[in-house]
């Protein structure tokens, strides 16, 4: 059966994203790939290059990132830290472990470099978990939500699944959504993607496209990417009719981790 989906209500009921710079884990190694694939830079055909962020410095970069923090509405079983989210190794780690009594995770977005279409591609892995979940996504600007695109998401387990959804209001004004599923081994490291343009949003997988959605349910609202952890699977998937937990366990410490991110706009062979 199909879960349901409600994890990626990242910035509803009043949620602010923190913005104090993020803890280290170690010295980066400027330039490095830790997955084995080199962090894109420059133009690709259809797509003008905005930025590449490689996480090779000793913090999240201030100006570009903002660490969450609180409870995501819609999901009050998560909490997020801003000392969850660690940079180095030349990575982005957002981190899931018990704090304060409670499973916390950590996330971020580049909420202050919203854009309207474009290309984004995230180079991760995430620790096999019951209760730890990934969500990669582009949420509106403007808080209203739907639309909301969401390019990769595991709901724990053994990452054997992503699923993307996109979500959108019909002509009555009511809430939809449309479900993809792709199938492979997420443990390991693949670069997630998404290409958003007026007339379609493609899914895609080390640059590869898996999966197309197209016409009047396709967003026309500047958004912005985010990437996050969260707790709580396994509630959920039982609430979903999903597998019961245990399958994998839950370590004591869920690392998802990022080696880069890739931003495009729209270029001029669009």
């Amino acid at each position: 059966m199909k879960l349901g989906h409600q994890f990626s209500r990242a910035l509803l009921g009043g949620l602010v994203a923190a913005m104090a710079g993020a803890s280290t884990i170690g010295c980066g190694n400027a330039g490095a790939a830790v997955s084995g694939v080199p962090a894109p830079r420059g133009n690709v055909l259809g797509w003008q290059h905005v930025y590449t962020d490689d996480f090779s410095g000793k913090a999240l970069n201030r100006a570009r990132w903002s660490r969450y923090s609180g409870t995501p509405g819609g999901d009050p079983a998560s909490s997020w830290s801003p000392s969850h989210v660690r940079v180095g190794g030349s990575k982005l780690v957002l981190m899931g472990y018990r704090d304060g009594g409670r499973l916390v995770t950590g996330g971020v977005s580049n909420w202050r470099n919203a854009q309207l279409y474009g290309k984004w591609e995230v180079r991760a892995r995430a620790d096999a978990s019951d209760e730890v979940t990934f969500h990669f996504l582009l949420w509106p600007r403007n808080e209203v939500w739907p639309p909301e695109i969401d390019f990769a998401e595991s709901f724990g387990g053994a990452r054997t699944k992503v699923d993307a959804f996109l979500h959108w209001r019909d002509a009555a004004g009511k809430r939809q959504k449309r479900q993809r599923v792709l199938r492979g081994d997420f443990t390991k490291w693949n670069t997630f993607g998404v290409e958003w343009t007026p007339s379609l949003v493609r899914y895609t997988i080390n640059g590869r496209v898996w999966a197309t959605e197209t016409g009047g349910i396709v967003p026309s609202t500047p958004m912005w990417l985010g990437l996050q952890a969260q707790a709580g699977g396994c509630a959920k998937r039982a609430q979903w009719g999903g597998k019961r937990c245990p399958t994998v366990g839950t370590p004591a410490v869920t690392r998802v981790e990022i080696d880069w991110v890739a931003v495009y706009r729209p270029g001029l062979a669009l």
